[in-house]
């Protein structure tokens, strides 16, 4: 073994070491030095994140889980490469559906594939507040660059969605329609689709009842599954962002509350047949969060977490998928184009509700149960 192979090994033990807490910091820098490696790096570790080092770069990789389908490709492209050239840490989307139950089941059973997984906001405190999670070095990442209220001890907002009611140009020529159009079924006839999974559709249900935007929580469950059941046989339910797109393009619906993201597909891919509204939309942010126990250690989650916050990052996933930043510096800097599609631009939220994170966090389980069972029964 020659010398720069075993100072390479040791380096890599060490860091998994430190990474674990069974070394201190200051060890960690000796070992360095014996290496021959700290004049290269500097005195201080903080300048050092995993994977800067020759030894490291090599052996470390950061695995990114998201929900998959164009946002492996996205999420590499805008986030993950620019990362790599800044630390020299490979990234790794891997595209296997972060379910709370999938991070909770890695982590009580100690085997963590993932180092940063995508969710909603208000699983930062679902899972922090089981142990499940890594709190956020707010030292490292910096909340500012958030909205207020979207930082969590245990997770941050990474890019924003919202629920909006797409519709077919040709029924509403002069204007959008509301809710309360969409569950006119006399007046304007044809099919309407909503998730299944009660997110935003009990948030348009609530809407088409009457109730404003600002008064939508805490939320009435059971009079929104009243006003669903009111539709009878003119709802549809879809299930996957995909299925809610085919519905417009197959004719089989004439309005639907879906995701931003595939409302703007639609208009791009039907020219302008099929378009959408932001009026009454639901603004939601989503997160990342660190599982208890991911494989590339804390600080390097860190490190991704604050990098993915810069606006022209936060811009080039706009680009590629239609997430909006979650950094409003980031929209405040869009062209007209761009502006058109964020759903976090200024003037866009300004005629949404947002999401209560806070609701959600203690409601959500038995909410979509009992949506579930009251659309079914």
């Amino acid at each position: 073994m020659t010398r720069s192979t075993f100072n390479d090994d040791l380096v890599e033990i060490a860091a998994d070491a430190l990474r674990a807490g069974r070394l201190a910091r200051r060890d960690f820098l000796k070992v360095l030095g014996a290496a021959g490696l700290l004049p290269a790096v500097g005195a201080g570790l903080g300048a050092l994140p995993f994977g800067s080092s020759p030894a490291a770069a090599k052996a470390a990789e950061l695995v990114l889980c998201n929900f998959g389908g164009d946002a492996v490709a996205g999420m590499g492209e805008a986030w993950g490469k620019p990362f790599t050239a800044d630390t020299g840490i490979p990234v790794r989307v891997d595209g296997g559906s972060p379910l709370a139950g999938k991070i909770k089941a890695m982590v009580e059973s100690g085997s963590v594939s993932w180092d940063i997984c995508d969710g909603d906001g208000f699983l930062c405190n679902q899972l922090g507040k089981q142990g499940l999670l890594e709190e956020v070095d707010y030292g490292v990442v910096d909340k500012s660059l958030v909205r207020d209220g979207w930082a969590w001890p245990h997770g941050i907002a990474n890019y924003t969605y919202s629920f909006v009611l797409a519709y077919r140009k040709d029924m509403f020529p002069d204007k959008p329609p509301t809710y309360a159009d969409f569950f006119d079924t006399a007046k304007y006839p044809g099919k309407r689709t909503m998730w299944k999974y009660q997110m935003g559709a009990m948030e348009a249900c609530l809407l088409g009842d009457g109730v404003k935007r600002d008064a939508l929580y805490p939320a009435d469950l059971d009079r929104a599954i009243a006003k669903a059941r009111s539709l009878g046989d003119d709802v549809i339910y879809w299930e996957s962002g995909a299925s809610s797109q085919q519905m417009f393009l197959d004719g089989e619906v004439v309005m639907g509350n879906i995701w931003n993201t595939r409302a703007s597909i639609l208009e791009r891919d039907t020219q302008g047949a099929v378009t959408w509204t932001w009026n009454d939309g639901v603004f939601c942010p989503s997160s990342f969060v660190i599982p208890k126990g991911n494989p590339a250690g804390s600080e390097a989650a860190q490190k991704f977490m604050a990098s993915m916050l810069d606006p022209a990052r936060q811009i080039k996933l706009l680009q590629l998928l239609g997430n909006g930043p979650s950094n409003p510096a980031a929209s405040a800097m869009l062209p007209p184009e761009l502006r058109r599609i964020d759903p976090g631009y200024a003037d866009n939220v300004a005629v949404q509700a947002i999401r209560s994170e806070e609701w959600y966090e203690m409601y959500y389980d038995a909410a979509v149960e009992r949506w579930i069972d009251g659309i079914s029964g």
